[in-house]
């Protein structure tokens, strides 16, 4: 057993993939594995990650079908070792300290989950780290998870990227917890990391950034989104059910309408590329039970209020949002999209 298993899936990236690997082994601690996911790719990376194996035998390589970024860092969970777990994307890098001052953190407060800033790189050059990221630590035994998710999940101060935080793995298998696969929803690690944060009873933040995040024109999330309204539906179903799993239901009751409407339904209508597959996908989930809840929830005054009461937001989306639940709920499809603002393709 090792202390961190860092898991790296690869696809396509025989470009970026030594600077990559590169910096994993500049770290400064040196107890962890890396295992490196061969998601079916069809370029030279194979040649890369054999010739880094040879050089360092913490490195292993699991070979599979393309299947995607989520069932690839899913493979490399079946097989890690570490007491915790990271994940680094194949183009991106990370601050030679990025293990040891996260891992010091995480067994300095006893934490589940450390999450930390980054740095969007353009053109070569590193930004500003990109998260108005605080250092602090949250314990969820006395603060409610929602005003977690208040203050610091919807506003995106946190951020919800699964390469920006360490995890104790045992928060991870005992749960049971793995990707959605991405033919079935959009922003996998939403779903991860919230899924992480119902199971976590504390977490460290630290504003110092670790992570250098290539921006890529050809990377997956600058490439077309096909059915994003109905995959970012379905993460929102998942959401809510996963919190009804964990008992967190009722905590999250005011909360989960106005993230799954504000911050995942209505980008997935702003954002998809076909207004018919728009319609459908509501046609479709408004005879989901959770979606309906979700909905009628929406409708009613108390969600929107109560964003507003606790981030001192919200005022002009409060009867556009109840509008938007009451034309969904009626059938009034084509009615409640046009209440998306910015709806590409109207």
């Amino acid at each position: 057993m090792c202390r961190v298993s860092v898991i790296v899936p690869v696809y396509q990236v025989e470009q970026w993939l030594p600077a990559c690997l590169d910096s994993l082994l500049a770290q400064s601690f040196r107890d962890f594995e890396m295992i490196l996911v061969d998601d079916g790719t069809e370029d030279g990376s194979n040649r890369i990650m054999e010739d880094y194996q040879k050089r360092d035998d913490r490195i292993r390589i699991v070979h599979k079908v393309n299947g995607g970024l989520s069932s690839a860092r899913n493979a490399g969970l079946d097989v890690a070792k570490g007491e915790y777990i990271a994940f680094l994307d194949s183009d991106d890098t990370a601050a030679p300290n990025w293990l040891m001052d996260t891992v010091n953190a995480a067994v300095r407060d006893r934490s589940d989950m450390v999450l930390y800033n980054y740095c969007k790189v353009e053109a070569g050059t590193a930004l500003q780290p990109f998260l108005p990221i605080r250092d602090g630590c949250f314990d969820f035994s006395s603060m409610p998870l929602s005003r977690y998710f208040y203050h610091y999940w919807m506003p995106y101060v946190h951020g919800q990227e699964a390469w920006s935080r360490i995890y104790r793995r045992d928060l991870i298998e005992d749960n049971h917890i793995r990707f959605a696969l991405n033919r079935e929803i959009f922003a996998e690690d939403t779903l991860f990391s919230g899924m992480c944060m119902m199971r976590a009873k504390r977490i460290t933040a630290m504003e110092k950034a670790y992570i250098y995040y290539l921006q890529r024109g050809d990377s997956l999330m600058g490439r077309p989104k096909p059915q994003l309204a109905r995959r970012l539906m379905e993460l929102s179903v998942r959401l809510t059910e996963y919190a009804r799993e964990t008992g967190h239901e009722d905590e999250l009751r005011q909360v989960l309408p106005v993230l799954c409407y504000d911050t995942l339904i209505c980008k997935g209508i702003r954002y998809d590329p076909s207004a018919a597959d728009v319609l459908s996908a509501m046609e479709e989930y408004r005879a989901n039970p959770t979606m309906q809840t979700l909905l009628r929830r929406l409708r009613s005054p108390m969600p929107l209020i109560a964003y507003t009461l606790n981030t001192h937001k919200g005022f002009a989306t409060q009867i556009r949002g109840r509008l938007f639940a009451s034309r969904w709920l009626a059938g009034n499809y084509a009615g409640a999209a046009a209440l998306v603002e910015g709806r590409i393709g109207k």
